[in-house]
């Protein structure tokens, strides 16, 4: 036996087991896979391994059946069986998902790839077409023509999933198979190209290529046994060394052939690597047109950044400024100056806060304005009979208005505010409502500005509404409930005030103490309702008879204190005593019952050093006095003087 014969019936012998392990390891990645596109490709690469397996198979039977050991095997059925091989590798490879490269276009994608597929048409040709079937004034056998073409189609599949990025299956399995791919065109040249001594190498690289798609398959299931069967989504760099690396190639080649000298073999390559060149300057075009559209979009996305950096400033400035003022004018005019500086870069935008609640629409009062002819609006008032009353309830209930303009709306008699678009923003929280931001400009507003409006309009309506809340809670705890005149707290804080400033001044505050004579056979016959309502007619009375800068203040029961401030002398006092005196001693009628509840007054005139206490005890004790002197009268206290 010939050291060929002994090699050639080894690898007969081997090629069938290597081709089975392939095939066993793609099957059971195919029955583990999750993804169907991973399913998919290992499917079609197990059928291929089991057709090359029976390809093997039948190999090594035809050499023991007819002792033939050429290689390749002249049986048809194993070029048969190879050409199957073929088609299913190439369907495998084809059946992988890619997804595109983030930066690149499909054009510059397409032209990678012809460049990598013309390349390699270039080395079949000078390898395989030309030396071994046209060289000779041949002509090309349709087997050669269908494994030169499959193997031109595995390399466009191959180029695609390099350039393209593929999803599903392990990165490292689709390098081992390429690798593998590699070394079958390889074989296919070897083939050809060695002489019959030197086959073995061929031999070699063909195991070489069984190993790799072992492991291969081994690296898929692998994959999908530990769990990240489909290869995670990575990112992926912009651009691929392949394309120029094939370059590279078709530039040796040609070189080559320019040694040799030209002859009817090299004028193909001669005319490809034109032909590779013109493509790539193509490439370079379409790359430096995609890149300049690129620094366009990143100049304008680096720009609306730094605008909405700038808006976020804004908003956060005025969440600070809301945060340190409790006065609803105040809160009002930051919303305009803030609302203004968002639409700043907007051709002629305004800003305008308009006053209105849905309780009382007689007025609508354009508060504070800013912005591009802020002063022809500021102060303008519109009646309320101009506003329609559907606008209103879709304002009060919290929907945003755009219109093209205010007359479009239905708003009459709003020349002042231009004929521009507007949009309208309601400003509430719950059932309180403040008013309306009214933004106007030459152009519609952009969506992230309307988005930052509609922030600051949450904003000043939070803030409005805790403004509200706290004058809310601050009437409560200084006035009385039932009456609605401040009660001890609000006294106290009135009349130490008033003292301070009398002292600064050399000047008196006098405090009126009544007490209501008879009310209590009122409140105790009739119910506590009807004594509740006589107590809001004593305090709507007293209100008439005191000045404006007076304060009146309920202490509780029927006891009442009214505060004068900037008095020198009692008669002072004594005037709206007697207002008082004359008003509660009329009658009056509550729940159909005529009744009639006259005071007794203490008056007080501070003296020096006197502090809040001492003022209201002095006008207790003179309280005390009038009414042991009767009903309807007041005493002023050390001066002895009682009047009726």
């Amino acid at each position: 036996m010939t050291w060929w014969t002994a090699e050639i019936t080894g690898f007969r012998l081997v090629a069938p087991v290597l081709s089975g392990i392939a095939a066993w390891l793609c099957w059971r990645g195919a029955r583990l896979a999750v993804a169907r596109g991973a399913r998919r490709y290992a499917t079609i690469t197990a059928l291929a391994w089991t057709a090359m397996t029976a390809t093997t198979g039948w190999a090594l039977a035809y050499m023991l059946i007819t002792g033939n050991h050429d290689y390749p095997s002249p049986s048809p059925m194993v070029w048969i069986g190879d050409v199957t091989v073929m088609l299913l590798v190439l369907g495998g490879l084809l059946a992988v998902p890619i997804r595109a490269r983030w930066s690149a276009s499909n054009a510059r994608l397409a032209l990678d790839m012809a460049v990598v597929q013309i390349a390699g048409m270039l080395f079949v040709w000078y390898f395989v077409i030309y030396p071994h079937v046209l060289g000779h004034g041949g002509f090309v056998p349709a087997v050669v023509m269908i494994k030169t073409g499959g193997l031109l189609v595995v390399l466009f599949a191959i180029a695609r999933l390099v350039l393209g990025g593929p999803v599903e299956v392990s990165r490292r399995t689709l390098v081992l198979s390429g690798l593998a791919a590699f070394c079958s065109m390889l074989v296919s040249v070897g083939q050809r190209v060695l002489a019959e001594d030197r086959q073995h190498w061929t031999l070699a690289t063909w195991l070489l290529f069984a190993g790799l798609i072992i492991a291969a398959g081994r690296t898929q299931l692998r994959a999908v046994q530990g769990g990240r069967p489909e290869e995670p989504v990575t990112e992926q760099r912009p651009s691929s060394l392949v394309p120029y690396l094939a370059v590279g190639a078709a530039c040796a080649l040609l070189l080559g052939a320019l040694l040799h000298g030209l002859t009817a073999r090299y004028w193909p390559v001669v005319a490809g690597s034109i032909l590779l060149t013109g493509l790539v300057v193509t490439r370079q075009v379409i790359a430096l047109r995609d890149n300049s559209r690129l620094l366009v979009r990143l100049d304008a996305g680096l720009g609306a950044l730094r605008q909405a950096m700038t808006r976020e400033q804004i908003l956060n400035d005025l969440g600070t400024g809301l945060l340190t003022t409790n006065d609803a004018n105040e809160v009002q005019r930051l919303a305009a100056a803030a609302a203004a500086a968002l639409v700043d870069g907007c051709p002629g935008a305004r800003t305008v806060i308009v006053s209105v609640t849905p309780e009382d629409p007689d007025v609508w009062s354009v508060l504070h304005a800013a912005g591009s002819g802020a002063e022809t609006v500021a102060g303008f008032r519109l009646p309320g009979e101009a506003v329609p009353a559907s606008l209103l309830v879709r304002l009060a209930s919290g929907e945003v208005i755009a219109g093209r303009t205010l007359a479009a709306l239905g708003l009459t008699g709003m020349d002042a505010l231009g004929d521009r678009p507007v949009m309208l923003l309601p400003l509430l929280n719950g059932a309180r409502f403040f008013g309306i931001l009214l933004v106007g400009a030459e152009d519609e507003l952009p969506e992230d500005v309307v988005t930052s409006l509609r922030t600051l309009r949450t904003q000043v309506s939070l803030a409005l509404d805790s403004v509200a809340l706290t004058a809310e809670l601050t009437r409560r705890a200084m006035h009385d409930m039932l009456t609605g005149l401040g009660n001890r707290a609000l006294l106290w804080d009135r009349l130490t005030g008033s003292l301070a400033r009398a002292k600064r001044t050399d000047r008196r505050v006098g405090v009126l103490l009544l007490d209501l004579n008879g009310f209590k056979p009122v409140n105790d016959t009739y119910g506590h309702d009807v004594g509740d309502g006589v107590l809001r007619i004593v305090a709507d009375r007293l209100r008439t008879c005191v000045r404006t800068e007076d304060t009146v203040a309920r202490l509780g029961g029927d006891e009442f204190v009214i505060l004068a401030e900037d008095l020198n002398e009692p008669a002072g006092a004594r005037v709206i005593a007697e207002r008082v005196v004359q008003a509660l001693d009329e009658t009056m009628v509550v729940d159909g019952h005529v009744l009639r509840t006259p005071a007794s007054i203490g008056i007080a005139l501070s003296g020096p050093g006197q502090g809040a206490d001492d003022v209201l005890r002095d006008a207790d004790a003179a309280m005390y006095v009038a009414k042991r002197g009767g009903t309807g009268r007041y005493h002023v206290h050390d001066l002895g003087a009682t009047t009726a």
